[in-house]
């Protein structure tokens, strides 16, 4: 399985099978304001559809955002460590 398929199927929640369905319909669609397939109307296939309608028009913008979201949080422990060491070594000296 292809990330994308793996990050899709677990950010809504649903199978793998589901979602490389969701890809394959997202990738066959010729025109922007195609109808859905009414098993991605409601709910969770809603969601995944909406994610591999993203993904294939937006590639670059889906693994950016995904990048973003693991960068934040390495970047506000380096923020909290930094603050923690310059704090011990005022407080503690050199």
């Amino acid at each position: 399985m292809s990330p994308t398929l793996f990050l899709i199927a677990k950010l809504s929640r649903v199978e793998p099978d589901v979602a490389r369905r969701a890809m394959s319909t997202a990738r066959a669609q010729d025109a922007v304001d195609a109808p859905r397939p009414a098993e991605f109307s409601r709910g969770s296939g809603a969601m995944v559809y909406a994610l591999a309608l993203f993904v294939t028009r937006r590639p670059l913008h889906f693994w950016l955002g995904l990048s973003g979201l693991v960068a934040f949080p390495i970047y506000i422990l380096a923020r909290i460590v930094t603050n923690l060491l310059e704090w011990g070594v005022h407080t503690y000296g050199q």
